[in-house]
């Protein structure tokens, strides 16, 4: 069975903090639309950061059917180093992202670079063997693609994306974006929102007004007929700094239906005010 690969590519680029994205190419063009383009870069005194992505294409007719199977692996991460007062967040970072990019856990000798590699063959090699099964009569298309990156750093945090898509059949992909901020001076994920503020009975209210006003919803109307299912509004622990405020996202099902899509939620510095315990300055 002949196997076209369409191309395989290895880039590298080292470069102050940045957030580099794509776009998935083998699903429906409204299942994929976490993947988005156009992050600015930030800087962060002391941290470097090495950009790596590892993308395959590959297509081959299915046996047993006239369809064409195409597999998309498209991975991006970054390597951080850190020098004086950086070297704990780096190496935090590094940590974080060692364990959000790949769950092999058979070849931990290996350098990331390598193991990431070889998630991608393994990635292709089941993809194929279901192709070529004689007894299925199905076609299969594969697509993974992972982007990590840090997009925000002020003085006291790091703001990280870890934006992800997988399709391997069915009704539609799977998409998740899990957001982390990491302590500049511990190297410390922080464990839940509450810790930013000085006031989280406020912040509450002030979210919920903001989410209200963005859905079309009054005051008193309830809430639990399109959101959140036990009908109690609540900040989830994904969170991040960005340069307009602290953005909340709510994934896919966590507060309504699949067709409800995902949603983010942002409460800008000035609703905030003095609430937020360290505010966002270089």
């Amino acid at each position: 069975m002949k196997i076209k690969k369409t191309y395989t590519s290895l880039a590298k680029q080292t470069c102050l903090l940045a957030f580099a994205a794509g776009s998935v190419l083998f699903c429906r063009a409204q299942e994929s639309q976490s993947i988005q383009n156009s992050i600015p870069r930030i800087n962060l005194k002391g941290l470097t950061v090495q950009t790596l992505s590892q993308k395959e294409k590959y297509s081959m007719k299915a046996v047993g059917t006239r369809d064409t199977a195409y597999c998309n692996y498209d991975v991006t991460y970054q390597i951080f180093k850190g020098k004086g007062k950086t070297k704990k967040l780096a190496l935090g970072l590094n940590q974080l992202m060692n364990n959000a990019i790949t769950t092999d856990t058979a070849h931990l000798e290996l350098p990331l670079q390598k193991r990431v590699e070889q998630d991608a063959k393994e990635f292709k090699a089941e993809w194929e063997s279901l192709n070529t099964d004689p007894n299925s009569g199905w076609t299969f298309n594969y697509t993974k693609e992972q982007k990590f990156t840090a997009f925000h750093a002020n003085k006291h945090y790091v703001s990280v994306k870890d934006q992800a898509y997988y399709f391997t059949g069915g009704a539609h992909g799977f998409r998740v974006i899990v957001y982390t901020l990491l302590d500049n001076q511990k190297g410390l994920p922080v464990e839940n929102w509450h810790m930013l503020f000085s006031d989280t009975n406020t912040v509450l209210k002030i979210a919920e007004k903001t989410f209200r006003k963005a859905k079309g919803m009054s005051e008193n109307e309830d809430i639990s007929k399109s959101w959140f299912w036990n009908g109690k509004f609540y900040l989830p622990d994904n969170f991040a700094y960005t340069e307009k405020g602290i953005l909340f996202y709510y994934n896919l099902y966590e507060i309504a239906p699949y067709e409800q899509g995902e949603t983010e939620l942002l409460l800008d510095y000035e609703s905030l005010g003095k609430l937020l315990i360290k505010p966002n300055r270089p």
